[in-house]
């Protein structure tokens, strides 16, 4: 299952992205701390299942940095993701990423490795706590428990989708086709982040 999934992303998504997305706004125009940008798992939710429907079967796809502790946001609850997901077998592989920062004392440029773990379960939608992941997601930037620190895609290697909560803030979906996501571009027009609105219209009018 690893390999599947690894050997179709680096032919469709290179890096979980692609330049075909759609981003939509979840948390504002609410503050920070407030019950009303909390509840955001009720737009957050119907984005995903007018992408994904109980019958599909999706990867999830966790991206774990072994965060324990975290000093801005409080105690977080580390392994809540995987107790939602604790009917599932979870497969796990340790890859590596690496940074490079330039040092003017040195003028030398320092190679640094970060490693992390992949831990990948393959089940239908229905079978999925999905909606309390997206409201973990969405708890950890407000402090709030249970919280998920790890970042968690969906993907449909059928639909050639990608469904990624970042945070409270937003979610974005990632398509190699257009006309697989120009529906949710006129449908959710409303939800989309202002900022992207241009990019998003260059895209997308042309279908």
């Amino acid at each position: 299952m690893m390999d599947r999934i690894f050997k179709y992303l680096k032919r469709n998504f290179p890096d979980l992205t692609s330049d075909v997305h759609l981003r939509f706004e979840l948390g504002e125009p609410f503050k920070n701390g407030t019950d009303e940008r909390i509840n955001v798992v009720t737009r957050v939710s119907t984005l995903f299942e007018e992408v994904f429907h109980p019958e599909d079967y999706v990867y999830v796809y966790i991206k774990d940095w072994g965060i324990k502790e975290d000093i801005m946001f409080g105690n977080t609850t580390p392994e809540y993701v995987y107790d939602l997901l604790k009917n599932h077998n979870i497969e796990v592989r340790t890859l590596f990423e690496f940074d490079e920062d330039y040092d003017e004392n040195t003028g030398q440029t320092i190679e640094t490795k970060h490693e992390y773990n992949v831990k990948i379960v393959y089940s239908q939608v229905k079978s999925i706590n999905y909606n309390p992941i997206l409201e973990g997601i969405g708890n950890y930037e407000q402090g709030r428990e249970p919280s998920i620190v790890q970042s968690v895609y969906f993907i449909s290697t059928e639909k050639d989708l990608i469904f990624h909560m970042y945070d409270d803030r937003g979610c974005i979906i990632h398509s190699n086709d257009v006309k697989k996501l120009v529906h949710m571009y006129h449908k959710y027009n409303n939800w989309l982040v202002d900022y992207w609105r241009d990019y998003f219209n260059g895209i997308f009018n042309k279908s």
